[in-house]
């Protein structure tokens, strides 16, 4: 993550994976890839079955290439602006520079600022800041190279900037509403999911009598993704829109901003 500006009212981040290791990789799928299509095409003379298993091979590794090309080349901004009162968090693809996808939020939403750490795939450990969401104190993972150091710096400098509380102890933050929902109302008996299986079951039938409560639907939202974020994530997007508009439709914009920043983090998937 790099400063790109800062000053007394704005502030932008900046996030982009290394370009030349992003082309190391992905140059070296492809032409291990076309090497072992190539391989299948002769060995299918000689033997059908390993010649397929080397070209199917082949195309996997080929796909694989160029998918690291279109999403590892993606640039994250984040802009934090005082005179407006707003966050506008852009993402970019460099092989796509009209492909720009935003969304924009009120700085006062903001009630903090925390590091996350996360298990990589390397079996070691990445950090990342992460806003919170006021009222429903939901998390917003910010892109970051995942050294604990670089991670610091830049949930400091946004502390500062936004004058909001930086919780080096995670433990010391608020916790989202619907985890303290969750583990006051379990059962010891209960699983997790369980709970929130019974939820989506009782909001969806309090929706049926009341479809215009926005409040309602962006709880079933939430709810939805916290259950299965690959099989409801569609779902709880749309309730999410919907409580969005319902917000607008109510002039209660910091509701909006709020269901519309989480729609945005479901569709992510993050």
């Amino acid at each position: 993550m790099t400063i790109v500006e800062q000053n007394q009212d704005r502030l932008t981040l900046r996030f982009q994976k290394s370009l030349w290791s992003v082309l190391l990789i992905s140059i070296t799928l492809i032409y291990f890839g076309l090497f072992l299509d190539l391989l299948g095409l002769a060995l299918q003379r000689v033997n059908y079955h390993p010649g397929i298993i080397a070209v199917v091979s082949g195309c996997v590794m080929v796909a694989g290439g160029l998918y690291t090309i279109i999403t590892d080349t993606e640039i994250t901004t984040y802009t934090f602006d005082k005179t407006k009162d707003s966050i506008i968090w852009e993402r970019q693809n460099w092989l796509r520079k009209l492909h720009t996808k935003s969304v924009e939020f009120p700085c006062h939403l903001i009630c903090g600022i925390e590091i996350e750490d996360v298990s990589n795939s390397e079996g070691g450990i990445a950090f990342y800041p992460r806003l919170i969401l006021a009222s429903i104190y939901w998390r917003i993972p910010l892109k970051s190279d995942g050294c604990y150091e670089s991670a610091v710096k830049v949930a400091k400098t946004i502390a500062q900037f936004l004058d909001i509380p930086y919780f080096s102890n995670k433990s010391k933050a608020p916790t989202s509403t619907i985890d303290k929902e969750i583990w006051e109302n379990l059962e010891p008996w209960q699983f997790s999911w369980q709970y929130l299986e019974n939820k989506v079951e009782r909001l969806r039938q309090q929706l049926e009598q009341n479809q215009d409560d926005a409040d309602i639907h962006q709880d079933l939202g939430i709810s939805l993704y916290y259950l299965n974020n690959r099989l409801y994530r569609k779902e709880a997007v749309t309730h999410l829109e919907q409580a969005e508009r319902l917000f607008e439709f109510r002039q209660d914009s910091d509701r909006a901003a709020v269901a519309r920043v989480i729609k945005t983090l479901v569709s992510y998937n993050c």
